[in-house]
């Protein structure tokens, strides 16, 4: 949902297939400490976000207030990306980005990155490829969300997440209960109760806000989860 798309920066923009050309546009980079949006919705859609450092959180919300995450971004990732379709009839962000550590983005202008494109096939077949990614990915969120359980759901989340950790350097998932309902689509009483099951059977372990996930048991988890359903299916 999450690995595939990432454009692995890494410092040296040589390493980013698209985030090189991005970062040879005209740019500024801004600096973000945790809980601080980088754009809110209703923001005009006018830049893109290429991140170098730390984290982001995309998310919508409900009338209501509820949240949802719609994605973690990390170093080399893009974001803000549907700025590229307008954003809505006013072209405006129908979405929000929130910093989850000390984060630095560059900020592309949206109409320099158009010109770009208009410049360099290069850019605008890296941008396709990018985006195509990220909508299999949304694919892959939304099927999982009508056909997992809860307790599928946070299996793929953490061995997804445990994929994003190390490409980061780091052994553990940095999350709290909160944010990994946000990311499932349930309540923090749920994933806690969950993480409590997931700890016994060894599947993590895990202190406040520090998750190790068993990344072999996980996987056996899920197989066997998988294998259960299908004999279900076939004494139907």
């Amino acid at each position: 949902m999450m690995t595939a798309s990432t454009l692995k920066y890494a410092g040296n923009s040589n390493d980013l297939p698209l985030g090189s050309h991005l970062l040879a546009l005209p740019h500024i980079e801004s600096t973000y400490w945790r809980g601080m949006s980088v754009y809110k919705m209703e923001d005009s859609a006018t830049s893109l976000y290429l991140l170098l450092k730390g984290r982001v959180k995309v998310i919508r919300a409900s009338i209501e207030g509820q949240q949802k995450i719609l994605s973690l971004r990390y170093p080399g990732d893009l974001f803000g990306e549907l700025a590229l379709a307008g954003g809505d009839a006013e072209g405006r962000r129908s979405d929000e980005a929130v910093a989850l550590d000390t984060t630095r983005v560059a900020v592309i202008r949206l109409a320099d990155f158009l010109q770009a494109t208009r410049r360099d096939p290069a850019i605008l077949h890296s941008t396709m490829q990018y985006l195509a990614t990220r909508l299999s990915e949304s694919n892959q969120q939304i099927e999982s969300l009508v056909f997992d359980n809860n307790h599928r759901r946070l299996a793929r989340i953490l061995l997804e997440l445990s994929k994003e950790a190390l490409r980061g350097g780091e052994i553990s998932i940095r999350l709290t209960h909160e944010e990994l309902a946000e990311l499932i689509g349930s309540t923090r009483e749920v994933v806690t109760g969950m993480m409590i099951e997931f700890r016994q059977q060894k599947l993590i372990d895990y202190k406040r806000g520090d998750i190790r996930p068993n990344i072999p048991r996980l996987k056996q988890f899920l197989a066997e989860e998988e294998h259960q359903g299908r004999l279900l299916l076939t004494r139907l």
